[in-house]
């Protein structure tokens, strides 16, 4: 019979718990996160459509409200970093749970000379349960193109 020290006991026991207890938290952490409401914006491509470039967008709404109108102030950087314009995208209504992809063109410029996306307010944000201000407070922003999209 081997004699184990109360330290290594203690040890093994405290390391043999915190095994036990990491797939749970992690799962439990994950779910935490999932259920946290958002407002999901994805520039998903940038389209050169003769003069114009579209921008397209995949818009998610898990905030748990419908938003009935959803405008969003935007301002274009271009590659040097410069502001090329301000634009107004509207997303129009993001129905509760859903995935809606929404496009814009924009005249006279060419898609690689745009560097960077800034959304820099909500110009409208209305819905029956909505304060005005979750379009902004809970939007999290990615770009799957090349183009960087910040707020």
């Amino acid at each position: 019979m081997a004699i184990v020290s109360p330290k290594l006991a203690i040890l093994s026991l405290a390391l043999g718990l915190a095994v036990a207890a990491t797939p749970g938290r992690a799962q439990e952490q994950g779910r935490i996160a999932q259920d946290q409401p958002a407002l999901s914006l994805d520039l998903n491509a940038l389209e050169q459509v003769g003069q114009a470039c579209r921008l397209v967008f995949v818009a998610t709404n898990a905030t748990g409200a419908a938003i009935d109108e959803m405008s969003l102030e935007t301002v274009l950087f271009n590659t040097g970093g410069t502001v090329d314009r301000f634009a107004l995208f509207d997303f129009q209504s993001l129905p509760r749970g859903k995935t809606r992809v929404r496009q814009f063109d924009l005249p006279d410029i060419s898609c690689a000379d745009i560097g960077r996306v800034l959304v820099n307010g909500a110009a409208s944000c209305k819905g029956p349960s909505l304060k005005g201000s979750e379009c902004m407070d809970l939007l999290e922003l990615k770009s799957s193109s090349k183009t960087e999209i910040v707020g």
